[in-house]
């Protein structure tokens, strides 16, 4: 059976009107987790980082899990909305890490305000995260609750291995794939996972999901990769080339080093490790990726990506339920930031 197979029936713009209304139930929930105003210190950049929104993309995969299982997906806000202030979390301390100075076209926290301040928010938003989980219906709240602390040990395990890997010279494409694994597709295959679990589903349609949000999170890392050196900062809303600058091994790096030659390999070594990157050092990277068909390449493995996690979806005796899953792969192939 092809993916094709599956024809989806609801039209774009009502699914379109289904995660607005979703996105909406989520940043309500989001606002009242952190509506203390005491201490301000703590609450303020919390609220001023939740307020920055985002695209909601692991929330939005927990509630369509949910309810394509069959569920009522208002039982899952709360993990949902749990899901997403974890995220936040790790960005917080992400921008910390790699000192960015831009998140969502703003400043980051650590810039507006100071490290402290930003490390103590990190702190206030996973609290707040399972303040929220706690939430979850009775009779799921234990498994919920021990994938949802498993996930937040390998988050934290990608981001360690995603920072050693900037003082190494070399690294696998096994190697990337295992870090992605951990840092970006843990949290969707998570998100996906406890979607499935509130919403009743068969451990057959549950491990369907998880499978697929694995394959959707490798997808989005790769995605973000790609776009950290082919987009615009305007459009990005953070720190154009940032990656570059940091050393990061991301996807075109690892893959340019299996391509190029060594006098192209010698020149963007050269860039990383002097971590200073500015508009011609980009451009001529951007021409180096191009010529060494390593963006071409991304693009594949995206699809491929993308097309995986679809057709996890195809191991379930009925297609038509996974409609708007499939959608949002779409949604996620075709993004712009």
């Amino acid at each position: 059976m092809q993916t094709s197979e599956i024809n989806p029936s609801s039209s774009a713009v009502e699914f379109k009107k289904t995660l607005i209304q979703y996105k909406s139930e989520i940043d309500k929930f989001l606002m009242a987790s952190a509506n203390s105003s005491y201490p301000a210190n703590l609450y303020q950049p919390i609220k001023y980082f939740l307020e920055l929104g985002g695209k909601r993309l692991r929330p939005l995969l927990t509630l369509l899990s949910c309810r394509a299982v069959n569920g009522n997906y208002k039982k899952a806000i709360p993990a949902a909305s749990a899901i997403e202030l974890l995220h936040n979390f790790t960005l917080v301390h992400d921008d910390i890490m790699d000192q960015d100075s831009l998140r969502r076209g703003k400043s980051t926290i650590h810039t507006k305000w100071n490290e402290a301040v930003a490390i103590l928010a990190g702190d206030g938003l996973i609290g707040l995260a399972y303040r929220a989980l706690l939430n979850t219906p009775s009779e799921t709240l234990h498994r919920v609750f021990h994938i949802f602390t498993e996930g937040v040990i390998k988050v934290c395990e990608g981001q360690a291995i995603d920072k050693d890997f900037e003082d190494r010279d070399e690294v696998s494409i096994e190697e990337y794939f295992d870090m992605i694994e951990k840092k970006t597709g843990e949290l969707i295959a998570v998100s996906t996972e406890i979607g499935g679990i509130i919403g009743g589903g068969s451990e057959k349609y549950i491990e369907a999901l998880k499978k697929f949000g694995a394959s959707i999170g490798r997808a989005f890392q790769i995605q973000d990769d790609m776009l950290d050196l082919t987009s615009s900062e305007s459009v990005l809303g953070k720190d154009l080339g940032s990656d570059l600058a940091q050393g990061k091994k991301t996807y075109p790096i690892v893959r340019l080093k299996q391509s190029a030659p060594q006098d192209k390999w010698d020149f963007v070594q050269k860039v990383l490790r002097s971590r200073r990157v500015d508009i011609m050092t980009l451009n001529e990277v951007r021409k180096i990726m191009r010529e060494y068909s390593v963006i071409s390449d991304a693009d594949n493995q995206i699809k491929c990506d993308i097309e995986l996690a679809r057709n996890y979806l195809l191991e379930l005796s009925n297609g038509e339920w996974a409609e708007d899953l499939l959608e949002f792969s779409m949604l996620i192939m075709n993004r712009k930031n």
